[in-house]
């Protein structure tokens, strides 16, 4: 918002949320009242490398439209899991995580309550609150498997895929502008190695 002419300027067009990034954004200052699945999840953020292969960073400044403001720009994940204070999540579904997971949603990324698709939920009451995660397909993926039965993390072979996945996403070079072919249905196709 331009408040000198009093109107909203697009500053980016088709803005798309990566589909990884290496920054994760949580407040890791309620770690104590995290259960043990969320506390594990965030060992792993810190022990895993991001597919892109870089060491994740830890970035919250405690606003959740600025948090994932960047986000959505850079890609990685923003989150606010239950806690021992907070057990159903402390993000009010109707009007703080369903508008924002309605803009992730729409710009390729996903909003999950660490099961479920924020978007799919239906209320109860005008005050619901949710754990939520928003951000890269990757990232968010990497980050709910910690609440499914059986870990991602655990299995030996999203291991090897992942590490594999890594290696050859860092070895891809800089796309110019001519190297990238359109579709009409995805932004573009990464050229053959």
């Amino acid at each position: 918002m331009d408040p000198s002419l009093n109107e909203f300027i697009l500053t980016h067009e088709n803005i798309k949320v990566p589909y990884t990034g290496h920054q994760y954004s949580v407040n890791e200052g309620r770690t104590v009242l995290y259960d043990e699945r969320t506390r594990e999840m965030l060992k792993a953020l810190k022990s895993q490398p991001s597919l892109d292969g870089k060491k994740r960073q830890l970035r919250y400044v405690g606003s959740l439209v600025a948090d994932v403001h960047r986000t959505i720009m850079y890609g990685g994940v923003y989150m606010y899991p239950q806690n021992k204070n907070n057990p159903l999540g402390a993000i009010k579904l109707l009007y703080e995580a369903a508008p924002i997971a309605f803009l992730v949603a729409n710009g390729g990324g996903q909003a999950l309550t660490g099961l479920d698709p924020i978007l799919e939920l239906v209320p109860t009451s005008i005050h619901d609150r949710v754990p939520v995660f928003f951000g890269s397909e990757d990232d968010t993926n990497f980050c709910t498997g910690f609440y499914r039965a059986s870990k991602p993390i655990d299995d030996p072979m999203f291991t090897l895929r992942r590490t594999a996945s890594i290696v050859e996403y860092s070895q891809q070079a800089v796309l110019d502008d001519d190297e990238v072919e359109e579709d009409g249905i995805l932004c573009a196709h990464l050229p053959q190695i």
